[in-house]
């Protein structure tokens, strides 16, 4: 008797002693994911749809806080996203790839694509991001295909976004798959705005 409680005594010990030890390295792991899924995070931006602004190889810092966070195959979120016209966001994308774009239409909003332009409340946009001499094709013209993706709404040459949803475009109007493309995007697919670039 006085032997197995030595042995427990011992295992407890030893127990005790390796949570110790680990503690500080679960605690850095836990600290590290949270801040990546919920916080803040940095992408690497692979592509062309959003030059000149960003280029290929750029890195941006993307501040997760306040928008939905994808944890595996769930989407977590307590409040709508605090989206202004113009943001530059992080999105779901097509199938599992993420987008950078940029939000041109907000909720509410009546758009029309018309003579090479986007037009929001029937007024047109100033877009200093954008090249010189770059036309906003309609969905109708655009030279890329219509993509059917889940949970996004299709769109045509002009129409409202409903509440709860954004339009979105690439800064590089001509060669860019967006809003146009896959339609206009959901809040709970909207995973972090652009702080800044480098």
């Amino acid at each position: 008797m006085k032997f197995n409680s030595e042995i427990i005594r011992s295992i407890r010990q030893s127990a005790f002693h390796w949570i110790k030890l680990s503690f500080p390295i679960l605690f850095a792991i836990f600290f590290i994911l949270y801040f990546r899924i919920f916080v803040i995070q940095f992408y690497l931006i692979s592509g062309t749809s959003m030059m000149p602004s960003y280029k290929e190889s750029d890195w941006v810092l993307v501040k997760k806080w306040g928008f939905p966070a994808q944890v595996g195959p769930w989407v977590l979120y307590i409040l709508e996203p605090d989206v202004d016209r113009f943001d530059v966001l992080v999105l779901d994308g097509i199938g599992a790839e993420l987008s950078l774009k940029r939000v041109v239409g907000l909720p509410g909003d009546f758009f029309r694509f018309s003579e090479g332009r986007i037009l929001i409340n029937d007024s047109s946009l100033e877009e200093p991001f954008l090249n010189s001499g770059y036309k906003t094709q309609a969905p109708s013209a655009s030279i890329l295909p219509v993509i059917g993706v889940s949970g996004n709404i299709g769109i045509g040459d002009s129409g409202r976004i409903p509440p709860g949803y954004v339009l979105v475009l690439g800064d590089n109007r001509e060669f860019s798959t967006d809003s146009r493309n896959y339609g206009l995007i959901p809040f709970k697919k909207l995973r972090g705005k652009v702080i800044t670039s480098f």
